[in-house]
């Protein structure tokens, strides 16, 4: 079944919008990110990047993602199928989200092009629904 797309979001939605920002970016740039020699370097601009959310206090919720746990599962024709991650289909890793409490889609995509892996990957803007809407 394929659905139509959503409409954005309009930046008079409500006076107070969720957005849940993923972070995107190659298996290279991530394994230098967590790789011991260099972990401090590589994870310094996300320091950087997530202070300045929490300084502005727009942060509800933040997690780094362990991006070779990741199991896919779908059902087809009736069967569960399991598949282990990370994938080799993904050409970026999905490496984390934030979620952020701001006016509008504009503030949340300000935050989006300020994140590192906006660089070399892909940061994601996602608007939360409230449930019945």
């Amino acid at each position: 079944m394929i659905q139509e797309p959503h409409p954005a979001p309009s930046a008079t939605w409500s006076p107070d919008m969720e957005f849940v920002l993923t972070f995107n970016q190659p298996q290279a740039v991530y394994d230098y990110n967590y790789a011991p020699a260099t972990t401090a370097d590589g994870l310094k601009p996300w320091h950087l990047y997530i202070e300045a959310m929490m300084a502005a206090g727009i942060v509800r919720a933040c997690q780094a993602l362990d991006v070779h746990s990741a199991t896919r599962v779908s059902v087809r024709e009736g069967k569960r199928l399991v598949q282990d991650g990370p994938f080799a289909d993904t050409k970026d890793l999905l490496g984390g989200f934030v979620m952020i409490d701001v006016p509008s889609l504009d503030d949340a995509l300000q935050w989006a092009e300020r994140a590192p892996c906006s660089l070399v990957g892909c940061t994601e803007v996602f608007a939360l629904r409230t449930p019945g809407k």
